[in-house]
C-alpha cells in the first residue's frame, strides 16, 4: 500500500481529552435523585448564599441569621418580619415541583454535550412539556441576565453570522466569495446592479421596510438575524477563548457592532480580531489594534490573523440548532445563544462546578421576567436585539378559551 493510505489519525484536544477523564465528573444524576429534602435544601441555599447561616432576605435585603421555621422549610426575616425560601425571589419561584427534580433536570442539562430537547426531559421526569420547556427557558433566562453580562478586555474576537430565517444555512459555515462592498455603496443599487450581471433583466422590487446585506447585496428575509459574538482568548496557546459574550442584530453594520461594543467590550486596553466586513473598519481605529484576515481567501492571515474562537461559537450554535431545537424563534435568540456561551466557557470545568455556576446564577438574578404565565398568554413582548429592543408579537397559537371548544367542554389552551 501507498503511504497515502495510512494518514495519521487527527490529535485530540485538550478539551476531548478532559471530558474522557473522571475528574469531568463530580456529580451524577442517580446521586442528586437520591438526596433527601434536607441535602436539595442545604446544597440550594450554599449554592445561593455561600453560607448555611448567614442569608439574605429577598424582600428587605437584610443579610443575617434569620428565624427559621422547619415546618414550612422557610425563613421569617429579622428585618421585616416576611417570609422567605430558599427559591423565593427566583426564576425558580412559585415552583410547584419539588427541588429534587429542579437540581436533577438541570443537572441533565448542564450534562448535555449540545444542548437537551424539553421533550426529552419531558420524558425523563413523566411531567408535561409546557413544564420543561419553561424550566429550560427561565434557566435560559437567568444567563442572559446574569452571565452575558459585563465588560471583557484584552485580546477580543468579534465575528457576526447569518442565523434563522429562510434559506440561512446556505450562509453558515461558508466563506463567502462576493465582493465586499465600501461602507459607502448604495446597497439597493448594487443589488439592482448584481441581478442584472446575472441575467435577471429587471431587479426585484423593494418594499418598505426590507432589509439587505450591508456586505454583499441581496434582501434577507424579514426572520433573518445576526448572530454578533464577542470572545476573549484565553492567552496560552490551545486553551481558547475564556469569556464569551453575545448579542443578536438585524443587521452586521457598524451602528449594530459599535452598540454590542458599547455594552461588551473596554475598548481603550483592548486588541480587536474581526474578518474584513466594513462592519469594524471605524470602531476598530479605537482599539490598540485591529487585526483582520480576509475569509474569502483564507482562514488565518500570513502573520497569523484570525477571528477561529468566535467562528468556534457560531458553529457551536450551528450544531445545537441543527442537531438539538431545530428551528429556534428570531425572538428567542439570544437566549439560545447565551446557553451555547456558558457552554463554551465552562466545557474545562467538571459538571458540578457547571451546575454549581449555572444555579447560582439563576438564584441571583430576581424572579423570572417572560416565563411565569407563559402557557397562560404572558409572552415577552420585546425581542432583544441590538442597539434597541423590537416590539415583538406573542408565540404560538392564541390563549384561552375558544367559544366553540367552550361550548363542547373542550379544555383551554
Amino acid at each position: 500500500m501507498s503511504a497515502e493510505a495510512f494518514k495519521p489519525r487527527r490529535r485530540r484536544s485538550g478539551t476531548a481529552s478532559w471530558h474522557m477523564s473522571r475528574e469531568a465528573v463530580t456529580l451524577s444524576v442517580p446521586n442528586v435523585a437520591q438526596w433527601d429534602d434536607k441535602k436539595c435544601h442545604d446544597f440550594m441555599v450554599e449554592v445561593r448564599w455561600g453560607s448555611l447561616n448567614t442569608v439574605s432576605c429577598p424582600h428587605c435585603g437584610t443579610i443575617g441569621k434569620h428565624y427559621w421555621r422547619p415546618l414550612q422549610k422557610r425563613w421569617k426575616c429579622a428585618g421585616c418580619g416576611s417570609t422567605f425560601s430558599v427559591t423565593s425571589g427566583t426564576v425558580f419561584s412559585h415552583r410547584k415541583r419539588p427541588l429534587q427534580d429542579i437540581l436533577a433536570s438541570m443537572l441533565m442539562w448542564v450534562n448535555s454535550a449540545a444542548g437537551q430537547p424539553a421533550l426529552e426531559l419531558k420524558r425523563h421526569f413523566n411531567t408535561t412539556y409546557n413544564t420543561a420547556f419553561t424550566w429550560q427557558h427561565k434557566m435560559r433566562e437567568a444567563l442572559v441576565r446574569g452571565y452575558n453580562v459585563g465588560l471583557v478586555s484584552g485580546d477580543i474576537e468579534m465575528d457576526g453570522a447569518h442565523q434563522s430565517g429562510w434559506r440561512a444555512a446556505e450562509k453558515r459555515g461558508k466563506p463567502q466569495g462576493s465582493r465586499a462592498v465600501e461602507a459607502d455603496v448604495d446597497v439597493k443599487e448594487l443589488t439592482a446592479t448584481m441581478l442584472t450581471q446575472t441575467g435577471r433583466s429587471k431587479a426585484r422590487t423593494w418594499k418598505s421596510g426590507d432589509r439587505s446585506d450591508p456586505e454583499y447585496g441581496g434582501r434577507l428575509p424579514k426572520d433573518r438575524r445576526i448572530l454578533m459574538t464577542v470572545r476573549k482568548r484565553f492567552g496560552q496557546r490551545g486553551k481558547g477563548a475564556c469569556a464569551t459574550r453575545v448579542a443578536v442584530g438585524l443587521l452586521e453594520t457598524a451602528p449594530v457592532a459599535e452598540a454590542v461594543m458599547k455594552s461588551f467590550v473596554a475598548i481603550p486596553e483592548s486588541y480587536l480580531n474581526t474578518d474584513n466586513s466594513p462592519a469594524y473598519t471605524e470602531a476598530g481605529k479605537r482599539f490598540q489594534e485591529h487585526r483582520t484576515v480576509e475569509h474569502a481567501k483564507t482562514l488565518i492571515g500570513p502573520n497569523g490573523e484570525n477571528n477561529n474562537q468566535a467562528e468556534e461559537l457560531n458553529w457551536r450554535y450551528d450544531r445545537a440548532e441543527k442537531g438539538i431545537y431545530l428551528n429556534i424563534e428570531p425572538k428567542y435568540m439570544l437566549d439560545y445563544a447565551a446557553e451555547i456561551a456558558f457552554r463554551s466557557d465552562t466545557r474545562r470545568l467538571p459538571n458540578g462546578q457547571q451546575l454549581r455556576l449555572a444555579m447560582n446564577v439563576a438564584l441571583n438574578v430576581g424572579e423570572s421576567m417572560f416565563w411565569r404565565g407563559f402557557t397562560r398568554g404572558r409572552h415577552r413582548a420585546v425581542e432583544l436585539v441590538h442597539p434597541l429592543p423590537l416590539p415583538s408579537k406573542a408565540s404560538g397559537p392564541p390563549k384561552g378559551r375558544h367559544p366553540v371548544a367552550a361550548v363542547n367542554g373542550m379544555v383551554p389552551r
